[in-house]
């Protein structure tokens, strides 16, 4: 009798009590998303725990020593079956659950098959799936309760950028069912990204820093407005990805160095592209990278282990991305042509870039190929690599090797539901009038229905000259919220951007925070959660 090879149960209980390598750690991750038997199995080492410590603890009475001595004296001489057995009954009772427990476990998971069967033993190695499915089933703990959300469910949030010419910006964060704002302070530029915490608790955003040709990274605090500024960097494609872990400690992005000035706050322009991670609990920012190349993808969203965990994309020639747990060491990308991957909020598929990649003076780009891809489920078995992409769109054809240089996607919150924009097209136009792809368009569209195409298009209202800035889905999924930036006048002229919510059901988009003849920066916008 012994244990399954393939299965990894000695992972799982090392998971448990903090003992597992960072290699370990993604090798788990990677076989649970597959196997139901593990997930069951952490499920059930789960439950028992949280029994076991919930169990009182108290202090043995001071006479306990001089009762047992006594008992044993009194009980020597009766019969086995008339001896005293209320110590051993206390001090046994949570054993007793607990093997309980343990022993549903174990028999689940026992192989009664023939003897010489080799069992399997972990692997280090980069996870090739993402652990969408791994904790699923796995009931929450009792923890303290939460401080209340600046945004409730659902509800909608958006920065707001104000002010005079010549004067400086006044940035806030304003709640539309309420009007309420959080004060984050004065900018240089416009906000161009954002992204709010899982708990709601804080809000990351990017700004343009001036006519400077570079951006400052932030994150404010909902709760008492403390701002954060996380670093400088060169207005470079794919450095616009805020990336939330999913138990709201670390926000990871991307800095590009530029030589602003020694008091810019900015990266040497000799660092090139890095990872960076934002420690909520510490208050402090740190190189998560050190290569020059590395670029921030996406905290996988549902992952077991202690330690949340960051797939990071290595830009060169041919890119590549690797899984790797907070505090690890970036040692190399273990999956070719796969860039800067977004999984879906439940981790069964994600979107990424394939092509080959060109550096322009320490950013990337792509310059051959480049196409966003969609990737295969996670959860499905087979042979088949899940990487093997599916182009996002159904009707465009590179010619020559010509194709996107850079671009934004973003996940519905259905999973399903998905969006393009500001795809910097260089191939040949693919449609009769030559306007598509249009950078200047935002497409809409899901992977149950066809994915995209240039009937994707979504129907804004906006003036001729108007540019996507960014793109958020709501959380009933029946809608986007499009900031639309405008042209500036001249220099020192205050940005201007409208906010527009498009419903997906063709009906026509409404403003936010509009109607004034020179209208304040309003965007981007994010959801409650």
């Amino acid at each position: 009798m012994r244990l399954r090879g393939n299965h990894v149960d000695e992972l799982i209980s090392a998971s448990l009590t903090g003992d597992l390598t960072d290699a370990e750690r993604v090798e788990l991750d990677s076989h649970l998303v597959r196997c139901e038997t593990c997930r069951n199995t952490l499920a059930a080492f789960t439950a028992e725990r949280s029994i076991l410590s919930g169990l009182p603890v108290a202090e043995p009475p001071r006479d306990l020593g001089a009762r047992v001595r006594s008992g044993i004296e009194s009980g020597r001489l009766a019969p086995w079956w008339r001896r005293p057995v209320g110590l051993i009954a206390i001090g046994a009772s949570a054993a007793v659950v607990a093997a309980a427990i343990l022993a549903v476990v174990v028999f689940q998971n026992l192989d009664l098959g023939p003897v010489g069967q080799a069992s399997g033993s972990p692997k280090a190695s980069v996870s090739a799936a993402p652990s969408s499915s791994a904790v699923a089933s796995v009931a929450p703990s009792v923890g303290p309760t939460t401080a209340p959300t600046f945004l409730g469910p659902g509800g909608l949030g958006y920065l707001s950028l104000t002010g005079a010419p010549l004067e400086a910006l006044r940035l806030s964060f304003i709640a539309d069912a309420t009007g309420a704002s959080v004060d984050a302070g004065t900018v240089s530029g416009p906000p161009i990204a954002a992204a709010l915490s899982p708990d709601g608790q804080w809000l990351a955003y990017i700004t343009q820093k001036g006519e400077t040709g570079a951006n400052e990274v932030w994150a404010l605090h909902l709760n008492d407005g403390k701002i954060t500024h996380l670093g400088c960097s060169s207005a470079a494609p794919f450095t616009n990805r805020l990336a939330w872990s999913p138990d709201s400690r670390y926000l990871a992005y991307t800095l590009v160095g530029v030589d602003l000035g020694a008091d810019a706050g900015c990266e040497k322009p000799t660092d090139g592209a890095d990872a960076w991670l934002f420690d909520t609990s510490t208050g402090q920012r740190s190189n998560f990278s050190n290569r020059g190349n590395a670029y921030a993808a996406d905290f996988e969203p549902m992952s077991v282990a202690d330690v949340p965990v960051l797939w990071v994309s290595i830009a060169s020639e041919t890119p590549g991305s690797g899984a790797f747990g907070v505090g690890a060491d970036i040692n190399g990308a273990g999956l070719s042509n796969i860039f800067l991957p977004l999984f879906s909020p439940d981790g069964s598929r994600a979107i990424f870039w394939s092509g080959t990649m060109t550096s322009n003076g320490g950013s990337w780009h792509f310059s051959v190929g480049g196409m966003p891809q969609l990737s295969g489920d996670f959860r499905a078995a087979g042979p088949a690599s899940p990487w093997v992409g599916t182009p996002l769109f159904t009707d465009l054809t590179p010619v020559g090797g010509e194709a996107f240089a850079s671009g934004d996607f973003a996940w519905g919150p259905d999973n399903d539901h998905l969006a393009f924009w500001d795809g910097a097209w260089t191939g040949t136009p693919q449609s009769a009038d030559g306007t598509y792809p249009n950078q200047a368009d935002a497409y809409v569209g899901s992977f149950s229905s066809g994915l995209l195409s240039s009937a994707s298009a979504l129907a804004l209202v906006r003036p001729a000259d108007a540019y996507l800035v960014a793109i958020a889905f709501a959380q009933d999924g029946t809608s986007v919220a499009v900031t639309l930036g405008l042209p500036s006048a001249g220099i020192g002229d205050p940005p201007s951007a409208l906010l527009q919510i498009v419903p997906l059901d063709g009906s026509a988009p409404h403003g936010i925070g509009g109607g004034t003849d020179a209208p304040p920066w309003n965007g981007p916008a994010v959801y409650g959660y």
